[in-house]
């Protein structure tokens, strides 16, 4: 991407709408500054580099900073529904599954996903896209990686995490598994019985293990995230004082004013909940589950409204690679499950762009003069039709400018490359 006046009719700049025109001018990968109205029909005030020939002009409805993936699993593919071929999936050779990371990284890309975060692999598919990303980033969206998360021995998470006995062997796990971490994955509690509506298996960490986990991170300079629902899992989480809470079904009140005291991010994860409501045939669910997955919606709907009001830093994030979660897709329709709860579409989108960024130390991706262009031009604003996010017309990122003129399906992908 060499030097460009990008005309925005309307844009977001990380924090607020922007409702009249802006002349961004990008020189390679940097936003030099942006002017307000159109700037692309009379260029004698602007810098003279920009009034030469063979600078670029575009005009777009509308632009954004990219956005950030929150919670995903790289590994695997969100789009594969039979059960079998999924659990087939987990014994492929390790290249296999690193060439499906590879994929997942271009289908986020697609969606107009600069950033993710891999929320973990027991295989370190995750560490090796960040090894290869580090030796050349080409166009891929950034990555933090997770690695290898922790689990109580004989707990939910074989796929994803290292198991721990209790407090006499964490010291030397966390030892070898903090260092390839970016940010350190504890599995606190299982999964969710749908059909009842309750959690599976209790939690897995006592309070004082969670709390030896979260000191020993903190002193290693590494943030903390627990895959946590349920309310007993949920206050373990927050007296232990982990850094980010993944999911977080059967939210409370009480919970969220303690994590909004605390300053502890909250990722819901709409997504693969939200499937298996939209779509009970895939998994065989009855009229009765259906009901309780709604329950469950319902309640996680009121508590990210709430989460909001009280000040709860809350970051988005689909889970994409679990089941009905589709790499790319998912993080875009959770964004639309997020703002159809009332949150509004500021709040909603600060949550995709400029919050995970800042939270966790990745480059600043706001509209502003200076920063790194690194943008995402949607064909309409999504502060009126929050499903504009499904029709991106081109990303920048890196230097490269992506034209993204067809769905973003993984069809639509391949044809493209």
């Amino acid at each position: 991407m060499d030097r460009c006046l990008l005309l925005a009719a309307e844009s977001f700049d990380g924090a607020r709408f922007h409702h009249s025109p802006r002349t961004l001018l990008l020189d390679n990968d940097r936003i030099e500054a942006i002017l307000p109205g159109d700037s692309t029909t009379d260029a004698t005030h602007l810098p003279e580099k920009y009034r030469r020939a063979e600078t670029a002009v575009r005009r777009v409805p509308f632009v954004m900073p990219g956005l950030v993936e929150g919670h995903c699993h790289l590994f695997l593919d969100g789009d594969e529904t039979a059960f079998d071929v999924r659990a087939a999936h987990l014994k492929k050779p390790f290249e296999e599954l690193l060439a499906t990371g590879r994929q997942s990284l271009e289908l986020n890309l697609a969606a107009g996903i600069t950033a993710c975060r891999d929320a973990g692999d027991v295989h370190g598919v995750n560490n090796a896209l960040r090894e290869e990303l580090s030796a050349d980033p080409g166009a891929s969206p950034t990555l933090l990686a997770a690695g290898v998360a922790l689990r109580k021995a004989k707990r939910y998470g074989s796929f994803l995490a290292r198991e721990a006995q209790g407090l006499d062997d964490l010291p030397g796990l966390l030892e070898t598994l903090l260092p390839q971490a970016d940010q350190l994955k504890i599995m606190l509690t299982g999964i969710i019985d749908f059909e009842t509506g309750t959690m599976k298996g209790g939690v897995q960490f006592t309070l004082e293990e969670a709390t030896l986990i979260q000191q020993t991170a903190a002193r290693a300079g590494k943030l903390t995230f627990c895959h946590c629902s349920g309310v007993e899992g949920l206050q373990v989480a927050v007296g232990a004082g982990f850094n980010c809470i993944e999911h977080g079904f059967f939210m409370t009140r009480d919970i969220l004013a303690a994590m909004r005291d605390q300053q502890i991010v909250w990722v819901p994860t709409f997504m693969p909940v939200d499937f298996q409501w939209r779509y009970p045939e895939y998994c065989g669910w009855n009229q009765a589950t259906v009901d309780e997955l709604r329950k469950i919606l319902d309640n996680h709907d009121e508590h990210l409204r709430l989460a909001y009001e009280l000040g709860v830093p809350v970051v988005a994030g689909s889970d994409a690679g679990s089941y009905g979660s589709p790499q790319g897709r998912a993080l875009i329709e959770d964004l639309v499950l997020m703002r159809r709860t009332g949150a509004a579409a500021a709040q909603v989108l600060e949550s995709a762009t400029s919050l995970p960024r800042r939270l966790w130390g990745l480059p600043a991706a706001d509209l502003a003069p200076g920063i790194e262009a690194n943008l995402l031009c949607l064909a309409e604003s999504p502060e009126r039709q929050i499903t504009a996010v499904r029709r991106p017309v081109a990303v920048y990122h890196r230097g490269w400018r992506h034209e993204l003129s067809e769905p973003t399906t993984r069809e639509a992908l391949l044809v493209r490359n």
